[in-house]
């Protein structure tokens, strides 16, 4: 199984920490971030790693070589000038088969072989990981329509589906991506929509940490070094075939949250 690791970003909402460094490269006790995703996806059976670099790149060159101390091959693609988070793909050699493609920015613990399959299944050309966040409205919300109020919530929560930065790709949709401009995933994925190719939506419930400012950073590192193996490897406890039929239930617009008050739905793309 092959993935794609996008690391080529500068970094700038951590400074000063990638003033001279990576950010895949910032440690979480004796891993780097992307050590540890690597290593993750190598115990989930991927044996193929593409590392799309840009700024720093050779240190992240040195940092992995060929991979042969990780158990896989790594191979790498230069995006210089970075040109965001989808145009890198058209760098990738080789690829004729549906692979992930993730930023080398996130502390995870998904199952990135469950994901692999249930987008085979999907009969989708891209699959988005994503996660329900709730975030509380301390005020009535109103449905207005034609002037009238057509229902009110007191103090409801609105729940976000957040895209990941996590996705299972099929080569194909390189036709979605122009030559020599800035191309990000949620223009991919507009494209997509328009012209009426599907689009599968992975909820999971594991982990998942952006780590993207030194609040978040820092919050990682806690939470990894209270239980490296936890990040590290896959957990034997939950069979992830039981979230087969949850990937593919159609969620109501309004449910109620965990607060118990009704909860509103919207989805958000970063």
């Amino acid at each position: 199984m092959h993935a794609v690791i996008l690391v080529g970003g500068k970094g700038s909402r951590l400074l000063p920490f990638t003033k001279s460094r990576p950010k895949p490269l910032m440690r979480l006790g004796r891993y780097s971030i992307l050590e540890i995703i690597i290593r993750r996806l190598g115990a989930y059976g991927f044996n193929r790693v593409t590392l799309c670099t840009a700024h720093l790149g050779e240190m992240i060159r040195a940092e992995f070589g060929d991979g042969k101390l990780l158990g896989l091959t790594i191979e790498y693609c230069t995006d210089d000038p970075p040109s965001g988070t989808a145009a890198p793909l058209l760098l990738v050699p080789d690829w004729d088969s549906p692979a992930v493609v993730m930023n080398g920015d996130v502390l995870t613990t998904l199952d990135f072989a469950h994901f692999q399959r249930m987008h085979e299944r999907s009969g989708s050309v891209l699959s988005v990981a994503f996660q329900r966040r709730e975030i509380p409205v301390e005020l009535g919300v109103l449905q207005v329509g034609d002037t009238q109020v057509q229902a009110i919530w007191e103090k409801p929560s609105l729940a976000i589906d957040v895209c990941s930065g996590m996705y299972v790709v099929d080569p194909s949709i390189r036709n979605c991506i122009p030559e020599g401009v800035r191309v990000d995933m949620p223009d991919v994925i507009d494209t997509l929509l328009r012209k009426g190719e599907r689009v599968n939506a992975y909820a999971f419930r594991d982990e998942w940490h952006d780590i993207g400012t030194p609040t978040t950073y820092r919050n990682a590192e806690r939470l990894f070094l209270a239980n490296q193996e936890h990040y590290l490897y896959p957990s034997e406890e939950i069979g992830q075939e039981a979230f087969d039929e949850a990937n593919t239930e159609v969620r109501p617009p309004l449910a109620t949250g965990t607060n118990g008050r009704p909860q509103l739905s919207i989805s958000l793309v970063k």
